[in-house]
């Protein structure tokens, strides 16, 4: 009998388990998580961020499905791993106890990152990955009125309409010259911006924190923030220093093949922690990495496919949708086509992205243009 042990508790740990057993029946597969709870569903948190919900009515799956006859896996919550010894094939915990693998999956995600302002260890910063992230933004806005975002992302602007809709004075400070800089166009971030505006959101754009102090948020231009609430939404960094001190081949991710494979011998990763090709962190990403991890660790044949994720966004009284390249390569000539609220971005003879704006109706269709030309 095999011995499968999985790393995180995320999506892509999850989908790595789940291949496991739908291509070995037999085999023992341990799944090691340091959060408390089982697998849950990480991108509602930001969409339901004032919302009292848990992490148990966010569970992907219930504590049935992993029980049930012929699933049987086995999901160890609250245990920390420190170390993984790739030439014994073990995986060491922070409590003492070691596992024994034949295979392992490495899905042990990400962090978010907090950039070095003065005062960002403070109470009242919060950046959100897990469900206690976001208990403790409720905990503070209880008692806040206003709060900066810092991080024009999804993820931030998601947080940023939550926190607006709580009542409080909601500013939104982008390292950049436009929100979402790099996954929509300019019309796009235009409109997200305009509707952001109509509901008392305030965006700033080309700011950065330089320190957070009882007086509020200082940005490096010398402006003063009232930040009662401090939420970032900066990016996310690998948490992949364990496989680099197991010998693992590392470049900020690990780095992995198409089969997910790793540079040591039945070592697997998937997720926000490794990398094939272009990757952005999503959730369709890491479900589809894990899954050809399981697949492959199990003795099957999968292969990971880069294609264009969809981005979609709503709030402010608006819906956006994007995929694929809405013409931001300097070296490719574009021709767009435009319809109200939508555009269509060709380049060598291939539509190539496309930007839906407030009426994303035709969302499904436009992803399957895109994906099958």
């Amino acid at each position: 009998m095999k011995r499968y042990i999985i790393l995180g508790g995320g999506i892509a740990a999850l989908s790595a388990a789940e291949a496991i057993r739908q291509n070995d029946p037999s085999g023992l597969i341990v799944l090691l998580t340091d959060e408390p709870a089982l697998p849950y569903t990480r991108p509602a948190l930001t969409k339901q961020l004032l919302t009292e919900i848990t992490a148990g009515e966010l569970a992907v799956k219930n504590a049935a499905w992993y029980d049930a006859p012929g699933r049987d896996i086995l999901v160890l919550t609250g245990r920390r791993v420190a170390a993984v010894d790739a030439a014994q094939k073990t995986v060491h915990l922070a409590d003492g106890l070691v596992f024994p693998y034949d295979k392992l999956v490495y899905a042990l995600g990400a962090r978010c990152f907090i950039p070095p302002f003065a005062g960002s260890d403070r109470e009242n910063v919060v950046a959100v990955r897990t469900a206690g992230d976001a208990q403790r933004v409720r905990e503070l806005a209880r008692t806040a009125k206003s709060a900066v975002v810092i991080g024009g992302g999804v993820l931030g602007l998601e947080a940023a309409w939550a926190l607006r809709q709580g009542g409080l004075a909601v500013t939104v400070i982008e390292f950049e010259q436009r929100i979402m800089a790099r996954q929509i166009d300019a019309e796009a971030a235009n409109h997200i911006a305009e509707a952001m505006a109509a509901q008392g959101v305030t965006l700033l754009t080309g700011a950065s924190a330089a320190s957070l102090e009882d007086s509020g948020l200082h940005l490096t231009d010398g402006r003063l923030l009232p930040a009662d609430l401090v939420v970032v939404s900066a990016g996310v960094r690998a948490n992949a220093e364990i496989a680099a001190a197991a010998g693992i081949r590392v470049e900020r991710k690990i780095v992995v093949d198409e089969r997910m494979a790793t540079s040591a011998p039945d070592i697997y990763a998937a997720g926000d922690c490794a990398v094939y090709g272009v990757s952005y962190a999503l959730w369709a990403e890491a479900s589809e990495m894990g899954r050809v991890a399981g697949v492959n660790a199990a003795g099957g044949d999968a292969v990971y496919r880069c294609v264009p994720r969809p981005l979609h966004f709503s709030g402010f009284g608006t819906e956006l949708f994007a995929i694929g390249d809405p013409g931001l390569d300097p070296a490719k000539v574009y021709e767009v086509g435009r319809m109200p609220g939508a555009r269509y971005y060709s380049a060598d003879d291939r539509i190539v992205g496309a930007v839906l704006t407030g009426d994303v109706s035709r969302a499904a269709e436009v992803e399957q243009l895109v994906l099958e030309s």
